[in-house]
């Protein structure tokens, strides 16, 4: 009997927790066993600021998800989050000795690209190959046992500050888990969303978390660039809270209840005041220019991102926005007056098991998160942590 392929999935955000325990079924298609989500307090932005609530919020999250699930597992990929990673691209050629491509000769090349110089205080998150060359022809998906004299190699190094990770990984084993590898978010959030048909045609994903926002950006297949905005729905919220002199939990209930981009719709709604002892009005048209300005902001970052990459006509397969900041009303109309693309919202596609529980838009980092350890190989107790971690480096550089 062929032994089951289990992966823990976590996904530590600024607002929350997600774990997802999943199963590989044929085809590389992954069944969700147990998804959970918890609140979580002491991140901001993708930081670690107060650990034993984080690494309590961590291991509520699994252990539902376990529960769910009926399993016990503890080795865990962990996505990282935050505007301290950084994308440096490398390449490298190397001549072909033997006159065709070989499986060691692909991996010297792209361990050369891999050779960049890293801003100070940082470590490799992940390495993303980009694409691969052989006597100058271009998006070549298997070189081995091409015809050949040179092999290029492009690959983009993920890296973040060491603290920052020397945290999360602290925060993680104070959860009672071993992390076998970290996968930076906005790429986990694209193998969560996007389809190869997106990735081919041209396609910018938007992944709006709590604390940032991912931007990737994938043409003709290939990976073109990865970036993170500072700026989240928690920016959003907070706004609204000392904006209007409401709690926290008030801001976020009239964020996703009554805000919404576009022309205010005339009206107000009664809240407590912060001190509970009266209610206050909120006019809506307040409330919307509030929005609008923490929104014209982050627009302006995303457009930055954007203009990193050259479009001819702009990306084919438009604009998917997902997370869970994703979910503010008239997000859509908003992005398309202002670009001029279409734009859909994109959750979790092509899943087995809890498929239902599993398609929101909240939880496609943590879906990428398991994609990414069932493509690299990753079971359960199969190897020692070492081992597993230098697997899991290996097969990430093919």
């Amino acid at each position: 009997m062929a032994k089951r392929q289990l992966v823990l999935a976590v996904d530590v955000g600024t607002t929350k927790v997600s774990a997802l325990v999943g199963e590989g079924r044929q085809d590389n298609e992954l069944a969700v066993l147990g998804i959970a989500a918890t609140p979580v307090v002491g991140m901001r932005r993708g930081l670690v600021f107060e650990a034993e609530r984080v690494a309590l919020a961590i291991r509520d999250a699994v252990n539902r998800a376990n529960s769910m699930a009926s399993t016990d597992l503890s080795v865990a990929g962990v996505s990282v989050n935050g505007d301290h990673l950084k994308i440096t691209p490398g390449q490298a050629k190397i001549s072909l000795r033997t006159g065709s491509v070989r499986a060691e000769d692909l991996r010297l090349a792209i361990q050369k690209a891999c050779q960049v110089k890293l801003p100070a205080d940082h470590e490799v998150v992940q390495v993303i190959r980009r694409g691969v060359a052989v006597d100058g022809f271009r998006g070549v998906v298997d070189p081995v046992g091409m015809v050949g004299h040179r092999l290029e190699a492009e690959v983009f190094v993920v890296s973040g500050l060491g603290t920052v990770l020397r945290n999360l990984r602290r925060v993680v084993a104070m959860a009672g888990l071993t992390p076998v590898g970290f996968i930076a978010g906005a790429r986990a959030a694209a193998d969560g969303v996007l389809a190869d048909d997106d990735r081919q045609l041209g396609v910018v994903l938007l992944d709006i978390g709590g604390g940032t926002t991912g931007v990737t950006i994938y043409r003709g297949g290939h990976l073109q660039h990865l970036g993170v905005v500072p700026i989240g729905g928690e920016a959003i919220t907070a706004d609204i809270a000392v904006g209007l002199g409401v709690v926290a939990a008030q801001a976020e209930r009239l964020k996703l209840e009554y805000a919404h981009l576009g022309e205010a719709d005339g009206g107000s709604v009664e809240v407590r005041t912060v001190n509970g002892q009266s209610v206050k009005r909120i006019e809506f048209g307040e409330l919307q220019e509030i929005l609008d300005a923490r929104i014209e902001e982050w627009a302006g970052f995303v457009e930055d991102q954007l203009r990193l990459v050259e479009w001819a006509k702009g990306p084919a397969a438009g604009v998917v926005v997902t997370g869970g900041g994703a979910l503010l009303k008239g997000m859509g109309p908003f992005l398309e007056a202002r670009w001029g693309w279409p734009v859909r919202l994109g959750g979790p596609q092509g899943l087995q098991g809890l498929s239902d529980l599993s398609r929101s838009p909240g939880y496609s980092t943590v879906v990428g998160v398991a994609r990414g350890l069932l493509a690299t190989g990753m079971e359960r107790g199969s190897r020692d942590l070492w081992s597993r971690v230098s697997l899991f480096i290996t097969r990430m550089l093919r």
